[in-house]
């Protein structure tokens, strides 16, 4: 599933949305989530507001990202994980 990844060393992982009562979009990412939550995987959360969400999910030019501001949470797990896999 790392196909097209612009970064070496991309592992998989799980990406699950939520929106909150003013429009703003989360995206909480586990990191080789492997079907549970356990405390052993790493997280990353990312937040957008509803129109920096619209404006990434709307009809992007093949070849060109769009770029939108967000805000970034990082919650790396002790011992083998995300980062010693790099």
């Amino acid at each position: 599933m790392t196909q097209n990844a612009m970064i070496p060393g991309v592992v998989d992982g799980t990406v699950t949305p939520s929106v909150d009562a003013e429009g703003n979009v989360s995206l909480h990412i586990v990191i080789r989530d492997v079907g549970s939550r356990s405390q052993g995987n790493d997280y990353i959360e990312i937040v957008l507001t509803g129109s920096d969400a619209r404006e990434l999910l709307s009809a992007p030019v093949p070849g060109k990202a769009a770029s939108v501001p967000c805000s970034v949470g990082v919650r790396l797990q002790p011992g083998p994980s995300f980062a010693s896999a790099l």
